[in-house]
């Protein structure tokens, strides 16, 4: 099994994804929410996220989780 270090994603509006097993939509949209930290793209069949998991900002990493609410 191989480790990825870096991941890099290339999404463009009109490019054609698979949402099924032979369900193919155009991307009409890619939108980036700050506050959250998630991805999503809006397709011909209706909205999708991109990542199963978000993107956490630098200054959100705590040595301690229970800091997050002092």
């Amino acid at each position: 099994m191989a480790h990825i270090k870096q991941l890099n994603l290339n999404l463009q509006v009109g490019q054609e994804i698979l949402i099924g097993k032979h369900e193919r939509a155009k991307i009409t949209k890619i939108e980036y929410f700050d506050k959250s930290g998630d991805i999503s793209v809006n397709t011909t069949k209706g909205p999708r996220k991109v990542l199963t998991f978000r993107l956490c900002n630098e200054r959100d990493s705590y040595e301690n989780p229970a800091d997050k609410y002092r």
